[in-house]
């Protein structure tokens, strides 16, 4: 009855990720806010495609809490202590406003802190990746592992965190030293598909200074369920409750960024 019960939430979520990725894949992005700053934006999308998940979302779950980055500040839901769904209508908001094809849709859903399915969509590719706890992750359908290779051997995912003024010099001089000890590194704009990129193998490891619990949630997962590691920067376990730094990735990769972020 659990498996038949997740399975059927993972079921549902799925489908109101493809048909929420539907409303924004061949739109273009208009009436756009600032949020923070000038660099953290929301378009009309961002707003109707949220609204559009909690609709379906609550139609179905009607006790769950709703959880969206345009449903404001974090602090007034108790997500650590509820059954919730934990959503980014588009994962990806500014590489959508200039055209770039890489942004996503991401829900997860939690029980009392812990992520028990989650869904990362890329609608321009229709790519999917999605996970049950205890059940493994998949991408398309293809169980995901973590890769072995070390930073010098594989690709590094990163975020800028350029929202936040104060952070800038920490992200610099972490990319800076990574730069010279990885082999490469990646600034792709979607935190959801790099955390899934590094839990399929792509990369190697991720990181970033500070991200949401929507930017997260379901990269929590992915990295449990194929073999990897994702934690904050000090290695404490990741809260859906409130905001920051993350680093993912495989046994070597991870212990690699680690050091480096950390001074070592």
């Amino acid at each position: 009855m659990e498996k038949q019960f997740y399975q059927q939430i993972l079921d549902d979520m799925i489908r109101i990720a493809k048909e929420s990725g539907e409303l924004f894949k061949n739109a273009h992005a208009e009436n756009i806010d600032k949020k923070l700053n000038a660099r953290d934006l929301v378009t009309e999308y961002d707003k109707s495609v949220q609204e559009f998940i909690f609709s379906s979302l609550s139609a179905l779950y009607p006790s769950a809490t709703l959880v969206g980055e345009e449903s404001g500040d974090l602090a007034s839901y108790d997500v650590e202590n509820t059954v919730a769904f934990i959503i980014d209508p588009i994962d990806g908001t500014t590489n959508f406003i200039n055209g770039l094809a890489h942004s996503c849709v991401c829900i997860a859903y939690a029980e009392y802190g812990t992520v028990m399915a989650g869904v990362v969509y890329n609608p321009y590719k229709d790519h999917l990746y999605s996970a049950i706890r205890g059940k493994g992750a998949y991408f398309n359908g293809v169980k995901m592992q973590v890769n072995d290779t070390s930073i010098k051997e594989g690709l590094v995912g990163f975020g800028t965190a350029v929202y936040y003024d104060e952070l800038i010099e920490q992200t610099k001089r972490i990319f800076g030293e990574a730069l010279v000890k990885c082999n490469d590194l990646r600034r792709m704009g979607s935190a959801g598909i790099d955390i899934a990129l590094t839990a399929s193998g792509t990369f190697a490891g991720f990181f970033e200074t500070r991200l949401c619990p929507w930017d997260f949630a379901c990269g929590i997962l992915f990295m449990e369920e194929s073999g990897g590691i994702i934690t904050d920067f000090e290695g404490n376990k990741l809260q859906l409750n409130k905001k920051s730094s993350v680093l993912a990735g495989n046994e070597r990769a991870y212990a690699e960024l680690f050091k480096i972020i950390n001074g070592n």
